[in-house]
């Protein structure tokens, strides 16, 4: 069988092939953490990730936004099961589906006979655990549409070899282990703190079937108790047979003994309370909680059972027969007793998994498996599947784009990612781009004017539509970034007629945080955003709000230029804050201000950089005085060239804004390494991952700001795991991701050559 995913040949990742992945749940098993793992990390360039599953439920699924339900309604007979697959059927082929990668059983079962009814080019299920607590007519269903693959993906050689001793053709079958991503590897606060003299035994497993023996554990815990009255034990997990659990646990003497956490979203911090950490299933393919124990130095006590030897030798844990609670509690206490040989087996155990299970390195198995497969099935067109010669296209000249923005003279965000996209197109051999500024300068001998707010608008009103009628003569499209209300009608909206005269394409790129609020208001901008050809927003939040209106929006996300930004972990966080928001009122810098107070009360060295200006400067200054603070730095406006040099020089990045989209500045704080805490107006939830890529606090609550800040400085360790998850979601920004997104709403107005039609095998 393979154990791995690697090809002979380099894979060409040049063009982009749609992956479904589909599991059942966001429940928290490992199954369902695997899954969004991987959808996190692949790489979205060559293999656009679109999500599914059969049962949105379960906490992991609060900060996804775009997934799609297709509920079978409790039988794979029922007439909703059959109007499900056949919205599944329209789903893969009006996305374009190449790959359709099913995650567990009940995946198996829906999607893969529709995938390969449709003809998608590739069809891959999943095998995550033994097979031995199916029914027989499951596992015998589940060995019928692995035939329908063109490879089975296996996270053990354990279930690859049960799979292979039932008849599947080894060359169908793929190992690749589950992965795990850096914050599994660093240190954490414990969740329960340590308390000298009280070791802590530990379960971390789904109480939702007895097949992980959670009695077991229990009754092996009665002994090692009798032996060592110190020990009390942790069991993490919530489920059905909970509360079956803790009757048990009360049967045997063990109440209060035994803490029952329930679900925890930091696996982490629940490992960092623990000396010893318990897996005695009767079943495991490969173990997700047992790889988390081993990243987290913790050693590991588990049942010799399906994938277990495969991770657990005698130098990194210790196996014992399963369903013996003797042998059990005998190597538990074994471990309590000789520290050094915790120390030795938990540095052996994480050394084997950074160098086997990064999520990173897992990732990369996986894209090599899809690009390989897709290869092959490309060399596999028939002669008579290939394009005539004379329905071939010439790839036309480059599309000529004129972007209309506020320019750089006024630094904010619209300005710095047009800025951005200028500087992108140039030379791209597929866009020819041009800028059209909405705020052109003045003549010289009126450029006093500028400085006069309704003046500098007549005046600038006639100079900005006739620069508009000249630069969108040699366009295609008008690709027009907008704001809400006065900005809307003076900028955004003749723009668009204008570009409607001319016979253009019009792109408006809606960026403003008061979307709903003007539309609401604005019966004008409802219309003249409906006629545009493509409305174009860069967050889900803003997406939603358009949809409340009935409107259509296609989502780009704001770039990232990575070059101006240095990411480097902050080994040790200094109480050294920077907010580079500016002084404008939905920014709330006083709310910064007033959790600095509080900051500095315990870190008196604490340090503030605010960077801009804004109408609300003088206020913030006076502010500064009256809370007589010290170290409060105003810089200035800084270049755009020179802004990742405040990032560089701080360790925390603060924002507290009470409206907002998609901040550019809060992705610089992710490229430079610097962990967030932000307020949560509606759109922050789309970008910062509470607990995960920052920390959110209350809107209005300078306060709760204040406590998360200094949570930061009292656990660094917190504050690196945010930082390499923030980094690691950086991608999706990246120019050569937004790029093709942009190259596909373009397209259309272009000739490109015809891509080979897949088909099946």
């Amino acid at each position: 069988m393979r154990t791995s995913a690697k090809s002979e040949a380099p894979t060409d990742f040049s063009s982009r092939h749609p992956v479904l992945l589909m599991t059942n749940s966001f429940d928290t098993g490992g199954s369902e953490r695997q899954f969004l793992a991987l959808a996190e990390s692949l790489n979205p360039l060559p293999f656009p990730v679109k999500l599914g599953c059969l049962r949105r439920r379960g906490w992991l699924a609060e900060h996804l936004s775009e997934v799609e339900e297709f509920p079978l309604g409790g039988s794979f007979y029922s007439l909703q099961s059959l109007r499900a697959r056949i919205r599944m059927a329209r789903y893969l082929r009006h996305h374009k589906v190449q790959i359709a990668h099913a995650f567990d059983f009940y995946t198996n079962l829906a999607l893969l006979p529709v995938a390969r009814m449709l003809r998608v080019p590739v069809v891959i299920g999943s095998q995550r655990q033994m097979g031995d607590l199916l029914t027989s007519a499951q596992f015998r269903a589940q060995l019928v549409v692995f035939r329908m693959c063109d490879r089975v993906v296996c996270n053990s050689h354990a279930a690859a070899a049960k799979l292979v001793e039932h008849g599947i053709e080894e060359h169908r079958i793929c190992v690749i282990g589950n992965g795990l991503a850096p914050s599994a590897f660093m240190a954490a606060h414990p969740v329960l703190s340590k308390i000298p003299g009280i070791p802590r035994v530990g379960m971390i497993a789904r109480m939702n079937t007895l097949s992980k023996n959670h009695k077991v554990f229990l009754r092996a815990a009665k002994r090692v108790r009798a032996r060592m009255p110190s020990v009390e034990f942790v069991l993490v997990g919530d489920g059905p047979f909970r509360e079956q659990f803790a009757r048990e646990a009360k049967e045997l003497g063990l109440e209060g003994v035994v803490h029952f956490l329930g679900d925890c979203k930091d696996i982490p911090a629940v490992l960092a309370s623990l000396e010893v950490s318990v897996m005695p299933s009767a079943s495991e393919s490969l173990s997700n909680a047992i790889l988390e124990s081993m990243a987290a130095a913790v050693p590991v006590v588990a049942s010799r059972v399906g994938g277990n030897s495969e991770l657990i030798n005698e130098n990194r844990g210790i196996l014992v027969p399963p369903g013996d609670e003797e042998a059990l509690a005998a190597a538990i206490e074994h471990l309590l007793r000789n520290q050094a040989l915790r120390v030795e087996l938990g540095h052996n155990a994480k050394t084997f998994a950074e160098a086997h299970f990064g999520i990173e390195a897992i990732a990369r198995q996986y894209e090599e498996l899809y690009g390989k497969l897709i290869s092959e099935k490309i060399r596999k067109v028939p002669q008579s599947h290939a394009v005539p010669e004379d329905r071939k296209q010439p790839i036309a000249r480059r599309a000529r784009v004129a972007i209309v923005a506020a320019s750089l003279r006024y630094v904010g965000g619209q300005s710095v990612q047009a800025e951005l996209l200028l500087r992108h197109w140039k030379d791209d051999p597929a866009v020819e781009a041009h800028f059209i500024p909405i705020d052109p300068p003045f003549p010289h001998p009126i450029r006093w004017a500028e400085s006069v707010p309704f003046l500098r608008t007549l005046i600038r009103e006639p100079i900005y539509l006739a620069s508009l009628w000249k630069g969108l003569q040699k366009a295609d499209h008008a690709h027009i970034f907008s704001a809400s209300y006065w900005s809307f009608l003076v900028a955004t909206l003749p723009a668009h007629i204008i570009a409607r005269i001319c016979g253009k394409k019009v792109f408006i790129h809606y960026h403003s945080g008061e979307a709903r609020d003007h539309l609401r208001r604005s019966r004008i901008a409802r219309r003249a955003l409906a006629n545009a050809d493509h409305l174009v927003v860069p967050s889900e939040y803003l997406a939603q709000v358009f949809g409340e209106f009935g409107l259509s929006t296609q989502v780009v996300p704001n770039i990232v230029d990575l070059s101006q930004f240095s990411f480097r972990v902050r080994q040790m966080i200094r109480p050294h804050i920077v907010n580079t928001r500016g002084f404008h009122p939905y920014y709330r810098v006083d709310l910064v201000v007033r959790a600095f107070a509080e900051v500095q009360k315990l870190f008196p060295e604490a340090r503030l950089d605010l960077v801009g200006s804004g109408p609300q400067e003088q206020e913030i200054r006076v502010l500064v005085r009256r809370l007589n603070l010290a170290g409060v730095h105003f810089t200035g406006v800084v270049p755009r060239r020179e802004i990742g040099r405040c990032y560089e020089d701080a360790d925390i990045f603060v924002n507290a804004s009470s409206l907002d989209n998609m901040p550019v500045s809060v992705l610089e704080a992710f490229a430079s390494g610097i962990p967030v805490v932000s307020t949560q107006p509606e759109g922050m939830q789309h970008l910062v991952q509470h607990e995960r890529t920052g920390l959110l606090s209350p809107m209005e609550d300078a306060c709760a700001l204040a406590r998360n800040i200094m949570r930061i400085l009292k656990e660094p360790d917190l504050g690196r795991r945010l930082a390499l998850n923030a980094q690691a979601d950086l991608r999706r920004y990246d120019w050569s991701v937004v790029r093709q997104q942009w190259l596909e709403l373009y397209a259309p107005a272009q000739s490109v050559e015809p891509e080979i039609p897949a088909v099946a095998s």
